[in-house]
């Protein structure tokens, strides 16, 4: 079987993506500046014959010139942790910078690119050099590879030149070649290709020698730290220059393959829950990080320090040094935080929440898929103030139950005549024959088990998708789970009144529903800020100040004052904007000098 190695190139101290093939070689380059405990499953660059200590100035080549040096193929092929060749013979449509684009590397497009073993070779032993496909310069903003190069910001021209002259030099074969090919039209990106053996020793001994040569006529003194990169993009352009000149000479199999990047490269490092740990997931995007804080703080400082917890927060966009933050805040002996990129899952679903509700809502459902081997897990919404150990919402027993969860007072009220149409719309769309068992799905206990057995994460979305539901996965809970809620105390989810909206609806509820609100509002033991007022927006909010409380606490305390006061001074400008129309009305309308007029303006200075 032909020998093919592809080695993909990954920068040190970095936990990326690593697509599983036996043809891909995972290679740190720069390992001489690896300061973490290497991976036992990436290749250094730093052992046998080795430039690792060039990577800052050669980035990926050094990769090369390991390969070169000390690995034996038929086949040397380079690609990086976020672009991989597709393989297909399909010709996909590409992104405005000449590739194509996908957020993840999922199992689907993996299948879609042909990155399998089969696929891959089938490929690639049809050539003798396959190189990424080729960009036409007018989509760089550009008129030539050279004026590429020129308009790059941080590069200098006269190292183009002087590389220029070096390979004339060296190797006055490729001197009308590399002259075309500076001055042409398309440019060969990122130094990736795939060559067989006796290509890619004369490529490597060649550009190295170049490169070399370079390196000793070169000034580089003061230059910033992309322009050190200069010998790498030199490389890139001699790639370009080597593929020109095979195709001139004749006699070789050729072919370009279109390049595939991927947006989410980061590995996912997260621990499953061992068996003594409570596992608490969160789920919150990037806009929604302070929030979740607060609320993670409070559930942490209510936390059993002899029990053990580890909480999980889905996410798709949440950086690093944001988990930083959480990491070093909260995390203590007996708490641990894991951050999960669940895109790859959802990926492909629709999953629209209706009005001020976000689509990390549906997340909840991943509980069955991440957590399929534990017993039960405990999921909180990011918008409340934990109160009570939540050890004691864990410990609650789930008997033959699906989940546990509060009943939903305000749906209740809605029903029972608050909102005409909430009826209707429980009974013909939902279906529910309990209505009044309605469960607010802010706070759960899921038995992960049990719900495995009756649906799965993909029916679950799909009904997402192909369903009209107002309260988004909740509404889908309540249908899956109907007859199998374990009815919690409504002091585990004690939803806010909102707007002092909220109450007027509660108290159209059954009387024992509305009493049993009334009393969870006593001593609550989790507050839910449900709704679209929030106290980081309105501090006059129900229950605002335990919010407040615990975020002075906080990292992301002057963040959310400096997020408030432009939303207070909206909210002052509109206020105004009424009076003042107001005012114009009354001024045109009420007579001069009339009592109602003066009592009016009397009114209305007093408020100015």
């Amino acid at each position: 079987m032909t020998d093919i190695k592809i080695f993909v190139t990954h920068t040190p101290n970095s936990h990326k993506i690593r697509i599983a093939n036996p043809l891909f070689y995972h290679v740190t380059a720069g390992s001489d500046f690896q300061k973490e405990e290497p991976e036992h499953d990436k290749i250094a660059d730093n052992t046998g014959d080795n430039i690792s200590f060039k990577n800052k100035s050669y980035c990926e080549l050094t990769t090369q010139y390991w390969a070169w040096k000390n690995a034996e193929a038929e086949y040397y092929g380079f690609c990086h942790y976020r672009r991989y060749f597709s393989f297909s013979d399909e010709n996909m449509p590409e992104a405005d910078f000449g590739c194509l684009f996908f957020p993840y590397a999922d199992e689907k497009t993996i299948r879609q690119l042909c990155m399998d073993e089969t696929s891959i070779r089938q490929k690639v032993c049809q050539y003798d050099c396959l190189i990424a496909k080729k960009i036409p310069v007018r989509k760089l903003l550009a008129d030539s590879v050279y004026d590429h190069y020129r308009r790059a910001p941080e590069l200098k021209i006269k190292d183009l030149e002087l590389f220029q002259e070096i390979v004339s030099d060296q190797y006055p074969q490729l001197r009308e070649t590399a002259e075309r090919y500076l001055q042409g039209k398309y440019f060969y990106p990122c130094n990736m290709f795939i060559m067989k053996k006796e290509i890619f020793q004369q490529y490597s001994q060649m550009l190295f020698s170049v490169l070399e040569e370079f390196e000793r006529r070169a000034d580089v003194k003061g230059y910033s730290r992309e322009a050190v990169r200069t010998p790498g993009h030199l490389g890139e352009r001699f790639a370009g220059i080597y593929y020109e000149y095979l195709k001139q000479k004749g006699g070789y199999r050729l072919t370009e393959l279109q390049m595939a990047m991927f947006e989410h490269t980061k590995a996912q490092t997260y621990r499953l829950p061992e068996a003594n740990e409570i596992p608490v997931v969160f789920a919150a995007n990037a806009e929604y990080v302070p929030v979740l804080f607060i609320c993670m703080k409070s559930a942490a400082d209510h936390a059993n320090e002899n029990r053990n917890y580890h909480f999980y927060v889905f996410h798709t966009d949440i950086e690093e040094k944001q988990m930083h933050v959480f990491e070093e805040e909260l995390s203590k002996g007996h708490i641990q935080i894991d951050f999960i990129d669940v895109g790859e899952k959802v990926v492909g679903y629709r999953l629209q929440a209706k009005e001020h509700i976000s689509k990390e809502t549906y997340y909840r459902f991943l509980i069955l898929d991440y957590f399929k081997d534990c017993p039960k897990a405990v999921y909180l919404d990011s918008d409340l103030i934990v109160c009570r150990d939540i050890a004691q919402l864990y410990d609650i027993p789930m008997e033959d139950c699906l989940l546990a969860a509060a009943v939903d007072p305000d749906f209740s009220g809605q029903y029972n005549g608050a909102n005409p149409d909430a009826k209707s719309y429980c009974d013909q769309t939902l279906g529910l024959k309990h209505p009044f068992a309605y469960a607010q799905a802010g706070v759960l206990v899921l038995a992960v088990a049990a719900l495995n057995q009756v649906t799965s994460v993909s029916e679950l979305f799909q009904m997402a998708d192909e369903g009209n539901y107002r309260y988004s996965d909740q509404d889908i809970l309540n249908i899956v789970c109907e007859g199998r809620i374990k009815k919690l105390d409504m002091v585990w989810n004690m939803l806010i009144n909102s707007r002092n909206r909220r109450y007027q609806i509660i108290r159209f509820a059954p009387a024992d529903i509305l009493e049993e609100y009334e009393q969870a509002r006593k001593h609550p033991a989790i507050i839910h800020y449900a709704g679209d007022s929030k106290p980081w927006n309105n501090p006059k909010e129900d229950f605002a100040w335990e919010f407040w409380k615990t975020a002075r606490q906080t990292p992301y305390y002057e963040q959310l004052l400096c997020g408030l006061l432009p939303a207070q001074e909206k909210e002052r400008k509109a206020v105004w904007t009424v009076f003042e129309w107001m005012r114009k009305v009354a001024k045109k309308c009420l007579p001069q000098g009339s009592r109602i007029r003066q009592t009016a303006s009397r009114i209305y200075w007093n408020m100015k």
